[in-house]
């Protein structure tokens, strides 16, 4: 079974190869930041369950992306209000969730009630973030059918075309779109499915069905019918 690894359930859904801003201000992420960078820089980022809690704190979904830590900042140098830059790296699946060490308190204002101080001499300094055994999933190699492809590309453009006219935009070259958003026209993998579905304002729940897609052809089937 793998070495745990800090877990954050958040409303975020992150795909390989993906990079993302967050504020970390909570005093169990300050933790579980300060532990990662004084380590490997990763973490599992995963939603919530919304039916589960374990005491008293939203319980992660079981599949999850592990992120790396590429920038790190103190917003104003009092060490309560991070900014940083998660870079998407594989997707992964829970084994064995492991709680905080705490429970939630009942008055629970972060990041001021109750203070990290108060957190911690409570834990005895051991983990107030869930922490995951978890198995990583295979990375798909598949290649996206170019009828499909050019079908996807098709709706993506008559979406844009209507938001912009609702918005009293012209919107005129949808190559120069696809180009510069780092897509092709002629050919396409998993990673541009990806891509394309973090652009779409997709419904968290569609999201997460696509970071939970084994081929590339499940993924396809999904924005076909979402976008």
């Amino acid at each position: 079974m793998s070495e745990p690894i800090p877990i954050f359930p958040i409303d975020v859904v992150l795909y390989p190869n993906q990079n993302v801003p967050l504020k970390i201000f909570e005093p169990r992420y300050r933790q579980m930041l300060d532990d990662c960078m004084s380590s490997n820089r990763v973490f599992g980022i995963n939603i919530l369950d919304g039916q589960k809690t374990e005491g008293g704190w939203a319980c992660p979904v079981k599949t999850g992306t592990l992120v790396y830590i590429v920038k790190c900042e103190d917003l104003d140098l009092t060490g309560s209000n991070y900014y940083i830059e998660i870079l998407g790296k594989k997707r992964f699946s829970i084994d064995r969730l492991i709680s905080p060490s705490i429970e939630k308190p009942v008055e629970y204002f972060p990041p001021d009630m109750p203070s990290m101080k108060t957190m911690m001499q409570k834990s005895s300094g051991e983990a107030l973030y869930f922490q995951a055994n978890v198995t990583y999933l295979d990375e798909i190699q598949d290649d996206v059918n170019l009828k499909d492809w050019n079908f996807i590309l098709g709706k993506l453009e008559l979406r844009i075309i209507e938001i912009a006219s609702k918005m009293g935009i012209e919107f005129e070259n949808f190559t120069d779109f696809v180009v510069s958003s780092g897509l092709k026209l002629e050919s396409a993998n998993v990673q541009d499915l990806y891509t394309l579905a973090s652009m779409c304002s997709l419904s968290l729940e569609k999201q997460q069905s696509v970071l939970e897609a084994n081929s590339a052809n499940e993924i396809v089937q999904i924005l076909q019918k979402e976008i």
